[in-house]
């Protein structure tokens, strides 16, 4: 995905919540499943600072937010309130995940997530190979390198306990180049 398909997407959003959900979930590259297991309380409000848990080994950390975060966040929190529970709420009722701490909430399913992803990337006019949530996980990675970003400071970013998973994202970056330099070369 690229940072203009990103805007497109994020921009059709019209849902407070869902604005915050991939918002969130875009900048930590977050999974689908791991977006309801956020409780509100990983929010420092005051540091502008929030504690990610990961699923499937990845690594767990405190991050400083970014502002399109605290922006989508604070925003939710008007609507949302600040008593605790799950970040991220279901509007379905009886959709419960399991927190980190082993306690049961209400936070919103990966189906629900992936729903909602896929009707707001299909709005956006997204190709079909992007209509899936963990685009959104390539995508941080991928723009995080394009920027300069080190590939040891990407790794932690986005949870990763192996280099080696992240330097798939080096390659896509490579590819990308690639095929953008032959744009160019054509074209002069």
């Amino acid at each position: 995905m690229t940072e203009d398909e990103l805007r497109r997407f994020l921009g059709v959003i019209k849902s407070v919540r869902d604005r915050a959900i991939f918002t969130v979930a875009y900048w930590r590259g977050l999974r689908a499943s791991e977006i309801g297991l956020m409780p509100w309380n990983a929010w420092d409000q005051k540091a502008r600072r929030i504690y990610v848990w990961r699923l499937k080994r990845s690594l767990a950390g405190e991050f400083p937010l970014s502002p399109a975060e605290t922006k989508a966040l604070t925003a939710w929190r008007q609507i949302r309130g600040n008593q605790p529970g799950p970040m991220f709420t279901s509007r379905k009722s009886g959709s419960y995940t399991r927190q980190p701490h082993g306690k049961s909430s209400a936070g919103i399913g990966r189906g629900q997530i992936h729903a909602l992803f896929a009707g707001y990337a299909a709005k956006a006019g997204l190709p079909e190979h992007l209509r899936h949530e963990h685009c959104l996980k390539h995508a941080v990675a991928t723009h995080l390198l394009a920027k300069g970003a080190d590939i040891i400071v990407v790794k932690d970013w986005i949870g990763h306990a192996q280099i080696a998973n992240t330097q798939i994202y080096a390659q896509i970056r490579n590819r990308q180049r690639d095929a953008d330099a032959q744009k160019v070369y054509l074209q002069g």
